[in-house]
């Protein structure tokens, strides 16, 4: 059985440190001198350029370079057009992006993506690209957007959406399950609440947490829905000290407020809030700051306290500001219960980034109630997926739900390891000490020992349903954790690490924010993440450069990800 569905999508990169390719950028470098008009008046040298013009400018050389096939258009009189998204500076690679997303006939093509890198004198370091080529498709919808919104509403797939202001747009759309291009309606960020009435059969058992939130795909033909998409993956300061779940002493900022202080952290803007057992789902978030007196909750400290880790790591590792990339809010909120989902009173087993905060329920022990933000490398997991729905955002089903869930995997492991400089000896659990008998979820360095494959030869195909774990988003990471934990521990001939922790961490990072996009693969993980690699190891020696992106490059070969 196939272990790549696929996404319809043809992925390339382009790099200057790749020798294969090397030629190719220079002659498009050579291009951009020669060519009358690639400047504009007025503007001297290329440096002048700004970052947009210069990319449009080589993405259209590219298109028009015969070395580049896979930016050719295969249709004659259909050329390849590309929507500019937007610009970024990227610190890790003192680098600027600018990424477009590929159209046609004015319609973009869900997926796509092409991100264009400079150097500080708008010179190309590389593209990296994922391409469509819808075919054979009327452009022109025969439904109307209000006939998408009717038939979202209608369908019965176990959930009531919220449509209200959610507006549909049209795409082309890689329809995986027939292996075909449509012309749809995608509508986004859609709530939903779970209706136990018509919930399918095989899912009514499921212990994972339904979305609350999704993207429905409306055929603009027929006017069926063709899939659902979970959104939402399930799991003047004062310096004050308390003991958080763990018993643990910790030190960190609260803020005077009405008379009390309360856990807000100005410096890193966390804010720490307390449901009281209410249902997210049904009444409204975030709840009632936690505040001193009465006395500090250990449950309320833990949670702060690690998620000011979280954004103290973004800062100072990623160089990111806080999960949106702008310095927003990161609020927390504790004692949550979905009642229906709740196994016994106060106790809801879960945690969720809802799209704009985090939500944690409890578990009962021997010892009592215990909150799932008690373990740093839960709440990192959980806000990373923030950082994903504000970047790549990844579908939450197949490969590109396991690689949402292998990444935010990832970065919840470094995080409760920081401070240990040496990845060989670190806890590569994840969640121990929250369930009965302190039983992880999962173990990165050894995934089979909870039930995960840790090779594609073992990759499962399973059905995307919530019974199925939207096709083994929870499964089939262990793959791509397994590939990463290789990253970390990849050792020379001597014996010796060939990647700082920070490398690995950077590398992976740069592929989510920059390069992958919502439907990509593992093997589109290994190629932007190799391209990733390339720009941040640019300037090192050439030996110690190759030594470092052929240990990218082989972690990923080891796990079977072509």
């Amino acid at each position: 059985m196939p272990t790549d569905v696929g996404n319809g999508l043809n992925s390339v990169s382009l790099h200057s440190s790749d020798e294969s390719w090397s030629g190719v950028i220079e002659e498009l470098e050579q291009e951009r001198s020669v060519r009358p008009g690639l400047r504009p008046e007025g503007a001297e040298t290329a440096s002048e350029v700004d970052p947009e013009t210069a990319a449009r400018r080589f993405l259209d050389q590219a298109v028009a370079s015969a070395d580049v096939p896979a930016f050719t258009a295969p249709s004659r009189n259909r050329d390849r057009q590309f929507r500019i998204i937007g610009t970024e500076t990227v610190p890790l690679t003192g680098t600027r992006t600018v990424k477009f997303r590929q159209v046609l006939d004015d319609i973009p093509i869900y997926g796509s993506l092409v991100t264009v890198e400079l150097d500080d004198t708008n010179s190309l370091i590389g593209i990296d690209a994922a391409l469509g080529e819808p075919q054979h498709l009327n452009p022109v919808a025969s439904v109307s957007p209000a006939a998408a919104l009717d038939a979202a509403a209608d369908v019965r797939d176990g959930y009531r959406p919220t449509l209200t202001s959610v507006v549909p747009r049209l795409n082309y759309y890689y329809d995986v399950k027939n292996a075909r291009w449509r012309l749809v309606y995608i509508l986004e960020d859609v709530p939903v609440r779970l209706d136990r009435s018509v919930e399918a059969s095989q899912d009514r058992d499921s212990a994972l947490e339904p979305p609350h939130f999704v993207d429905y795909v409306v055929d603009a033909h027929s006017g069926e829905v063709v899939t659902m998409l979970p959104r939402t993956p399930s799991m003047a300061p004062v310096e004050q000290t308390a003991v958080d779940t763990f018993g643990v002493k910790q030190t960190f900022l609260a803020s005077p407020g009405g008379g009390v202080l309360v856990m807000v952290d100005p410096d890193h803007k966390v804010e720490t809030y307390d449901f009281t057992f209410q249902d997210p789902t049904v009444d409204v978030l975030p709840g009632s700051l936690i505040s001193d007196p009465p006395e500090w909750t250990p449950a309320g400290v833990s949670a702060h306290v690690n998620a000011i880790a979280v954004s103290e790591f973004l800062r100072t590792v990623l160089r990111r500001d806080n999960i949106d990339g702008s310095g927003g809010s990161m609020r927390s909120t504790i004692n949550c219960v979905v009642e229906e989902d709740s196994p016994g009173p106060q106790q809801w087993v879960n945690a969720f980034w809802n799209g704009e905060q985090m939500v944690y329920g409890q578990v009962l022990r021997a010892d009592g109630l215990r909150s799932l933000s008690a373990n740093v490398d839960v709440v990192a997991h959980e806000m990373f997926h923030g950082i994903t729905d504000h970047t790549a955002r990844l579908e939450y089903a197949f490969q590109p739900g396991a690689l949402n869930e292998s990444m935010s995997d990832i970065y919840g492991v470094y995080v409760s390891n920081l401070g240990k400089a040496d990845p060989r000896r670190w806890d590569w659990e994840l969640g121990e000490k929250l369930l009965p008998g302190d039983r992880p979820f999962r173990d990165l360095s050894d995934p089979p020992r909870f039930g995960q494959p840790d090779h594609m030869r073992d990759f499962k195909v399973l059905p995307d349903t919530r019974k199925g774990d939207w096709g083994g988003v929870h499964v089939n990471s262990g793959i791509h954790n397994k590939a990463a934990f290789n990253m970390f521990t990849a050792e020379d001939n001597a014996g010796n690490l060939v990647l700082d922790p920070e490398e690995v961490a950077a590398v992976l990072y740069l592929a989510l924010t920059q390069r992958l996009s919502r439907t990509s693969q593992f093997a589109d993980s290994r190629r932007f993440t190799v391209s990733s690699a390339r720009s941040l190891f640019r300037q090192l020696p050439p030996e110690d450069r190759d030594r470092k992106i052929a240990a990218v490059d082989a972690a990923f070969a080891a796990v079977g990800i072509a």
